[in-house]
């Protein structure tokens, strides 16, 4: 009993001892040996799990803020709106001196009131937007509080003169009037994570919403581009012969063709829009695919459990789907980490030139910063940390799951 106990030592050889002596083991469910797994990977591949981590972040952050409010983060206290109506304090103080000026000093509160309650005296900008509402409640609350002439004289909007109202017009002689202007290039604040960008954009806002932009034109543009060059090169390298050939002249002439190019012309003719963007960067990710999953596939389908599989009459497609397919998996796990990074990167290049999406993206975050970046850097510093940290997060998940999952790997480091 003690020789044959002499080799047990990890769970593998428990259970192959217990099959032995034929002893029943029970069978851990599949979400316990998963946990398990998980476990693993994270205490022996530390820089594959912060990868994952940054990963998984920047997932929940893209999905949570879907919707409106920002979704179920409830990130959305920052959107464009939120902003407007930070900056439309300052905004409505300026419309409300405009329309007091010229009036009696002592004019009544029924006055005021009348006054106030036109949403048309905060202009069209603020109807359009849908806070010219809130601008009226915000006038009718300091008059409720009988603090209207006062606020406006401590905002520097108005002064009395000879008993009537003079505007002293501290916003318009700036030559602004857009509400979103008072809320430029703020410093990051409790009320502005980020800061702002030159529109009064809340920056934190703009990048969590950039993440979700990202993730899902990196994400579906690889599955697309990788779904199809796996397809086509295993085709390829199972078969040979002329398809081989064929396959391979038709990918050498999608790879002549410069990509920058490509993506500048396919912009040139379509519309700025992320379905065209995500298509575009498929069919570049087609070619290096095909190129890498063939020549797996060569190498494998000379070995000897194919070879075996192939005499007992096992057709080409169950060869191709059981035997050689599940054996490329760990480079397939790769070649989709670092092409969802190189996608992630390229569609931030595409957005930084103006060839981009109409939505909001870390390169465009990133263009639009960069004249401001010698004294307000972080217009561009967290857009371009952000696409750092998702990238990296990506390229190094990646290569401790190749480590884990190719067996060849396992336990060189």
């Amino acid at each position: 009993m003690s020789e044959r106990s002499g080799g047990v030592g990890s769970a593998d050889n428990v259970e192959q001892y217990a099959s032995a002596e034929g002893l029943r083991v029970a069978e851990a469910s599949r979400w316990r040996r998963a946990a398990r797994g998980l476990g693993t990977f994270m205490r022996t591949k530390q820089l594959g799990a912060f990868g994952l981590i940054v990963v998984v972040l920047w997932s929940v952050i893209a999905v949570g803020t879907v919707g409106d409010g920002g979704g179920w983060l409830g990130l959305g206290r920052y959107d464009s709106r939120a902003v407007f109506e930070i900056a439309s304090v300052s905004y409505a103080d300026d419309k409300l001196a405009n329309a007091l000026d010229g009036l009696d000093a002592d004019i009544s509160t029924a006055a005021q009131r009348e006054l106030v309650s036109d949403p048309q005296i905060f202009g069209q900008v603020a109807i359009d937007n849908a806070v010219a509402g809130e601008m009226v409640d915000y006038g009718l609350e300091l008059i409720a509080d009988g603090i209207l002439l006062d606020t406006l004289i401590d905002a520097e909007q108005i002064e009395i003169e000879d008993g009537q109202i003079k505007d002293v017009d501290a916003l318009l002689a700036t030559g602004t009037d857009n509400p979103l202007i008072t809320a430029s290039l703020l410093d990051p604040s409790g009320k502005h994570w980020f800061g702002t960008d030159r529109a009064g954009h809340d920056l934190f806002s703009r990048v969590t919403e950039g993440a979700r932009l990202s993730l899902y034109i990196g994400f579906f543009a690889t599955l697309i581009g990788v779904g199809i060059g796996t397809v086509v090169g295993l085709l390829a390298g199972s078969l040979g012969g002329a398809v081989d050939l064929m396959v391979n002249r038709v990918m050498d002439a999608i790879q002549a063709f410069p990509p920058i190019v490509f993506l500048l012309l396919i912009a040139s003719v379509t519309d700025p829009s992320a379905l065209w963007v995500t298509l575009s960067l498929a069919v570049l990710g087609v070619a290096p695919t095909n190129r890498i999953v063939r020549g797996s596939v060569i190498q494998i389908r000379e070995m000897p459990y194919v070879e075996a599989a192939r005499t007992i009459g096992a057709t080409a497609g169950r060869i191709m789907g059981f035997h050689i397919l599940p054996n490329i998996f760990a480079p397939l796990i790769v070649i989709f980490s670092i092409t969802i990074g190189a996608f992630i990167l390229a569609e931030a290049a595409l957005s930084f030139l103006g060839l981009g999406t109409l939505d909001v993206s870390w390169g465009k975050m990133i263009a639009d910063g960069r004249q401001f970046i010698v004294y307000s850097p972080w217009t561009s510093l967290w857009a371009g940390l952000a696409l750092t940290s998702l990238v990296f997060g990506f390229n190094v998940l990646g290569d401790a799951l190749r480590d884990v999952l190719d067996p060849r790997l396992r336990g060189s480091r």
